[in-house]
This record gives structure tokens, sequence and C-alpha cells, in this order.
């Protein structure tokens, strides 16, 4: 279950709207997050909203009729990506 807290600043409420979220996840999806935060030198924060940011590409795409696909480098192989 997530709790949603919503804070801010009274000097800034116009141009910045601030999220805190509270998330309960297993070890494994933890370990993934800590690792790519450590790969890319970022925040937690960041690494969360790239994750989100990259989910709503692949939804938005798949939902307009494209296909999301994944190619090696050699080219030689070329996956689709679905998410259920």
């Amino acid at each position: 279950m997530a709790a949603e807290n919503t804070t801010e600043s009274p000097a800034t409420a116009a141009d910045t709207h601030i999220t805190r979220l509270s998330v309960n996840i297993n070890p494994e999806t933890a370990a993934k997050l800590r690792w790519y935060k450590e790969q890319k030198g970022i925040s937690i924060t960041e690494t969360i909203r790239r994750a989100v940011a990259l989910l709503d590409l692949v939804e938005r795409e798949s939902a307009g009729g494209n296909e999301v696909l994944l190619k090696s480098r050699d080219g030689k192989s070329v996956r689709q990506l679905w998410l259920v």
C-alpha cells in the first residue's frame, strides 16, 4: 500500500508541486533500484523518475498501436517488448 503526502512551499507553490510517496517493494526490486542508482551516480528520486518516464513511454507507444523493439548492437536480433 502506498501512502501519499503532498507538500508545498508557500513561496514556490505556483511553480513547484512535490509529492512524497512511501512504497513497499520487495528486496529484489530495491536491489535493482540501488544498482541503477550507483551505476548512474544519481539519487533514488531520479532513479524512480527515470523508471516511471520509461514505463510511460512504453505504455503510450503501445497504446498508440506502435511496437517497442529491442535491437542487438550487431543488428542481428530484434525482440518486441511487451508489458503485461
